[in-house]
């Protein structure tokens, strides 16, 4: 009797061991995202059920969670929009360093798959580098940071790389409280080959320079969302006259940050006209940590057609960098 428990009990952890993971409940999560909330009904063109008939076989056979995302972001890569992404755990902790996502619009009907173990910190060897330690994820994420300086005549000037890290408005804000307290008589915001990021990042940092209702976002689901500057109220924290720093290489919430303070009449854009990019991306959370960066709608200034696909047009066209920069400085200095 004890021998034929053993025997049961081997026998069903066996069975227990070799049962495939719960890939396909991620494949059905991931696909039912974009076929009933992507911004554009007719997923710009793509066939998405057919999509969908291809990768689901490869997703069953996955022999990892690593590979099963990499999957389902190569098939988000399907849609051509530059901006929809299906990031594993560890990446989505790399890419949104503390920035909330939402969770799935619909009920998650099966269990929860189990986490990926975390990748062991690398060993300490140490020689060191003397460089100042990155925060953490931001050389994972490989975003560059934030930063500024004086420039001669009283004039700063402002780098902003891009908008997905969620300190970027934070670190903007500090630097302009100090160059106020300095003295200085105008700003330089530089957003070339800004590839953009999230909304809410991009209405912090417009709240630097300027308050009010400048956006809407056209979505497929919830219709039009009124999406103000943070903080609505009060006044900015700098009134000074403001340049910015466009090319093709803006998309996204960078465009919709540029096209904002020019309708204002809060900046002046120097440049090219931006790529013409400005789907809004929602971050989905899956129940493991993974995140689906879903394009559910598009930006629009109030009362005017959406940016995507025409861009943002400068006030004065310039091409090549240093002669952007010169023309910028040359603006308000009054020449």
């Amino acid at each position: 009797m004890m021998r034929s428990l053993l025997l049961a009990l081997v026998l069903a952890s066996g069975l227990a061991a070799a049962a495939p993971p719960d890939y396909l409940t991620r494949f059905d999560q991931a696909w039912r995202l974009v076929d009933e909330y992507y911004w554009d009904v007719n997923h710009l063109g793509v066939d998405w059920r057919a999509v969908g008939e291809r990768y689901r076989p490869r997703v069953a056979a996955a022999a990892s969670w690593d590979e099963v995302y990499r999957l389902l972001d190569r098939m988000y890569g399907e849609l051509g929009d530059d901006h929809s992404r299906v990031l594993a755990p560890d990446e989505a902790r790399a890419a949104l360093r503390g920035a909330l996502c939402l969770p799935l619009p619909f009920p998650v009907e099966r269990p929860r798959p189990p986490a990926p173990a975390a990748a062991p910190a690398p060993a300490d060897d140490g020689a060191g580098s003397g460089a100042p330690e990155a925060p953490a994820g931001e050389e994972e994420a490989g975003w560059d940071p934030f930063s500024y300086r004086r420039l001669e005549g009283g004039l700063a000037y402002l780098r902003v790389p891009q908008l997905v890290e969620p300190d970027v408005a934070g670190r903007l804000a500090e630097a302009v409280r100090g160059l106020e307290s300095e003295g200085v008589s105008g700003y330089i915001l530089d957003l070339r080959d800004n590839p953009g990021g999230l909304a809410y990042v991009m209405a912090e940092v417009a709240g630097v320079f300027m308050r009010g209702l400048p956006w809407r976002i056209v979505t497929r689901t919830k219709g039009v969302t009124p999406q103000p500057t943070l903080p609505f109220w009060g006044r900015p924290l700098t009134d000074k006259p403001l340049v910015v720093l466009i090319n093709g290489n803006v998309n996204s919430a960078a465009e919709g940050l540029a096209g904002a303070l020019k309708r204002a009449g809060r900046a002046r854009l120097v440049g090219e006209t931006t790529a013409g990019n400005t789907e809004v991306v929602l971050p989905y959370c899956f129940p493991d940590g993974g995140v689906a960066m879903l394009a559910s709608g598009v930006l629009a200034p109030v009362g005017a057609p959406t940016w995507e696909g025409r861009g943002v047009e400068p006030d004065l066209v310039v091409a090549g960098e240093e002669a952007q920069l010169e023309a910028a400085v040359n603006l308000l200095r009054g020449r």
